[in-house]
């Protein structure tokens, strides 16, 4: 097994290879002062690697938080889940003090779950608890700490998803093809095909085969959607189906305009008001799973007990006085 730094030849030259392919000249013939450089190289790089070593022992949340959401192999990520990123620090340092990073085990967390549980919503709490968790594993990879603390999220109550009525629909379409034609586009391609914001910003003409879409979903899981007339009413060859090219610039518009129409949702509401009606609808609950890209049928099944709760509370409404 090759082990690196290693000396070697090339012509009158001796030179350094400090990893596969990587070669630098050191300018000198002979073998013993090569050897001499060599050494020197070795104990250069050591000093590097403890000098780093020693500033990941002392670098704290803040300072971590700064390096984490501002790397360059993230800037593909929306400036939302950017912010998220950096209030989850802030809430955990709120909490802990600006600590150094390494000090967040266990207890830690065990601490601040008990600090903010009083100041927060449970959902808000967990939510800060994913973003730190995608932290820690990334301090890890890159690392600035060995082990990630165990994180485990509060249980809270699951809230049935919320949908839109037929009628709120109705509205909110005839709304959006009078204001904005392209959010009615997207708006329509979400209702009849439940994708998610990330799914239709992606989406490109060249992906849809014999009536349906390939689309690349959570974990980078490929699915195939049908796409109905209803659905998208024109076609091309190539390109982007939807000019849109950021998840943030979709809930932007779809707040401003639900809210025109005097309709209380979020973006995400399309993808359960899809799924819901596709079981009213009788399509199969394992097919409705396969076109949602759900990875437990139980993800699935909350969209029958959505119709349960909507059939008790309508029937009320029934008299015969």
């Amino acid at each position: 097994m090759d082990m690196y730094p290693k000396l070697f030849k090339r012509g009158k030259y001796w030179q350094i290879e400090t990893a596969r392919n990587k070669r630098k000249s050191l300018g000198v013939t002979d073998q013993k002062e090569a050897q001499k450089l060599l050494v020197r190289y070795k104990k250069a790089e050591l000093e590097k690697k403890l000098a780093f070593l020693d500033a990941a022992d002392r670098i704290t949340l803040s300072e971590f938080v700064e390096k984490w959401t501002t790397n360059p192999d993230r800037k593909h990520l929306s400036p939302s889940t950017l912010r998220a990123d950096r209030l989850a620090f802030k809430v955990l340092a709120d909490a802990l003090g600006d600590i150094p990073l390494k000090l967040v085990n266990k207890e830690a967390i065990w601490k601040f779950k008990d600090i903010t549980a009083g100041r927060v919503r449970p959902a808000s709490l967990n939510t800060y608890l994913r973003h730190i968790k995608a932290g820690l594993n990334w301090a890890k990879q890159q690392e600035y700490i060995k082990r990630v603390p165990q994180i485990q999220p509060n249980k809270t109550g699951r809230a049935l998803p919320r949908f839109l009525s037929k009628e709120d629909v109705k509205i909110l379409l005839a709304y959006t093809a009078k204001e904005n034609q392209e959010m009615e586009r997207v708006i329509r391609f979400a209702l009849y095909t439940g994708a998610r914001r990330q799914e239709i910003v992606r989406a490109r003409h060249e992906h849809i085969v014999n009536g349906e879409i390939r689309i690349r979903g959570k974990g980078d899981k490929e699915r195939m959607v049908p796409v109905t007339p209803e659905a998208l009413r024109e076609r091309q060859d190539i390109g982007k189906i939807f000019r849109y090219r950021h998840v943030s610039t979709v809930s932007n518009y779809f707040r401003e305009l639900s809210r025109a129409c005097g309709i209380k949702a979020r973006f995400h509401d399309l993808r359960h008001t899809a799924g819901t009606y596709m079981l009213a609808a009788g399509i199969p609950i394992d097919v409705i799973k396969d076109i949602l890209g759900h990875a437990d049928i139980r993800t699935t099944e909350i969209y029958a007990k959505v119709l349960a709760e909507t059939r008790s509370r309508e029937i009320k409404k029934l008299s015969y006085e």
